[in-house]
Formats: C-alpha cells, structure tokens, sequence
C-alpha cells in the first residue's frame, strides 16, 4: 500500500507529512495489525487481461432457493450462495476463482463455475484471464456496477463496508487478487482467539479518508494542518511514523472475545518490495504476510536491519 503525502498534491506511492519539530510524534498503538505499495511496483510483471466468458467461511452456503431483487427495472434471481460470493468479491474487488472456490464454497468448484456462471447472464460478475510473467495465468472476478448495487441494496452488510466492482489498475490485479488469501487467514487467527470479524477496508477507503481531511484542514495554518491530520490518521487506525502516513492493504475490523473492537493492518509484501520499503512496513506496526516461495528475502531484509517480525505465507 501506498504511504501517502498529506502535506501536498496526491501521489501514487509516497510522501511526508511535516510535523513541526514542537510536536510531540507518538505513535500508534493498532492491534498487530484489517493493500501502501511504495517500491511494490513488479516491473517484470505486466499483465495482460483478457475478458472471460466464465464457464463468511464458517458456514456452508444455501444454494436452492432463488430470491427476487429489483433494481432500475430490471429483474435479478440470485441463490443465497451467489449473493454472498457476490459479497465476498465487493469487498475486495478482485478475488482469484480458485480462492473463492476454497474460501467461499469449501472447495465446491462445480457449485461455485455454476453460480459464477448465472451472474455473469445476468450481467453481476466479470470474469478476467491475467497472464504473468514466468508464472501460470489465473483467472479473476469483480463485480460490475450493477453487481455492486445489488449486494449494496439487499447484500446484508455491516454498517459502513463498502463494496467495490470493476478492474481498476491493471498492473496492480495479481496483487490484489491476493488479499482475500491474506483477510481469510487473518480470520482463522482471530476466530481461533474468539473473536468475530466484523468489516473490511481497503486502501482505497482509508486514503479517501485522509484525502477529506486534508481537504477539510484548507488553508490551516501547517502547525495546525498537521495536528488535524494526524488526529485523523489515529481515529482511521493508521500509523504516522516521522512525517509519513503508512496505508495497509486491507485493515480488518474485529471483534475480541470479551466484545471489544479492535483493528489488524495487514500487509501482503513481495519480493518486488524494496528493502526499505519492507522495513518501514514492519515499522508501521503491520502484520506481514507473503506468498509461499517469497517469504524467505522478506525475512532475510527484516533479520540484516534488526526489525524481528513473523512473516506469514499465504
């Protein structure tokens, strides 16, 4: 995920945030960390995209019975298990179909291709081949906006989680893709603890935030710019480590046992990342993880600095 520049004009990857010397920097304290991306770029990686014409992970999913959902005029029926992989894909706005058959239908393949397949008539999912280099191709799905009003109007969301739909930035796809495998993981954890997983943001949720308060800060003088931004950053559970806001890839919500709410910044790095970039997520107080075969160069930079932090595989 991005760090973000709030003290100037937007930028993709990072920037500072100028503290006055007089201020007091105190960090956050998030739960160990629930996609910044500064020097997480895979220049070897371009992805081509291909249209496809497609042939909560406690619980088996209903698939029988059929619902009617009206929107603009139009007609929709949907099977309970299609509106919860629907809602599953919202909230991440990309999922690999091969993870989406694991997670959401607990391996049922032929069950999920069917579903997928009837969304796809009725104009709610699209379906995407990204091609990688030296590695397999794999198969993705978002929601189109249709899709999204759907599970927004009858979807039975939490207050506040947003849904997302549509293939935004296409060299970024193989990344994001990713971060269902990294949120399902991170449940097994709390769940195994207790706890109950309660909403998800993504980066572009957290960054809008942060857009709006500086926005909002105007024409502030910077000494008081910058203690309203930081406040802000604290209220959205983010880290401002010297003069720079750090973003997770997705920041999970959740529930303790003893019915206290708690955040988790997670955080899928790659061998891609620069080591400095590395550290300064495990700086930020992230919880790392790292595809299988990738996680060995992570630990190796996070051991030469002295930054000691589990690195989970996913």
């Amino acid at each position: 995920m991005p760090r973000w520049d709030i003290s100037g004009p937007d930028r993709a990857h990072s920037s500072e945030l100028r503290v006055p010397a007089e201020q007091p920097r105190r960090q956050l304290s998030t739960a160990s960390p629930s996609i910044g991306r500064g020097g997480g770029n895979d220049s070897s990686m371009d992805p081509v995209e291909r249209k496809e014409r497609s042939t909560e992970t406690t619980k088996p999913r209903s698939t029988r019975r059929r619902t009617q959902h009206q929107d603009r005029g139009r007609t929709y029926s949907l099977r309970s298990s299609e509106m919860e992989a629907m809602t599953d894909i919202g909230r991440f706005r990309t999922i690999d179909i091969q993870d989406l058959s694991r997670f959401a239908y607990r391996g049922d393949t032929t069950r999920m291709r069917q579903d997928l397949e009837d969304l796809r008539k009725q104009g709610l999912v699209e379906e995407k081949t990204v091609f990688r280099a030296h590695k397999s191709a794999r198969k993705v799905v978002t929601l189109t906006d249709e899709g999204r009003r759907i599970v927004t109007k009858t979807g039975g969301l939490r207050e506040g989680q947003r849904i997302y739909h549509g293939f935004v930035k296409p060299k970024e796809i193989d990344h994001d893709a990713d971060l269902y495998k990294v949120y399902q993981k991170a449940v097994q954890a709390i769940q195994e603890k207790g706890g109950k997983p309660l909403r998800v943001r993504l980066d572009f949720e957290l960054k809008e935030r942060i857009n709006r308060a500086k926005e909002a800060a105007g024409r502030l003088p910077e000494r008081e710019r910058a203690i309203l931004l930081r406040s802000v950053a604290e209220e959205n559970g983010l880290v401002i480590k010297g003069t720079t806001v750090h973003f997770p890839d997705i920041q999970l919500e959740y529930e303790t046992r003893d019915g206290k709410i708690e955040r988790e910044n997670l955080e899928l790095l790659s061998q891609n990342y620069r080591e400095d970039d590395i550290r300064s997520k495990v700086a930020a107080g992230f919880k790392i993880y790292a595809r299988n075969g990738e996680a060995n160069r992570i630990r190796r930079a996070l051991h030469d600095s002295g930054l000691v932090r589990e690195v989970l595989s996913v």
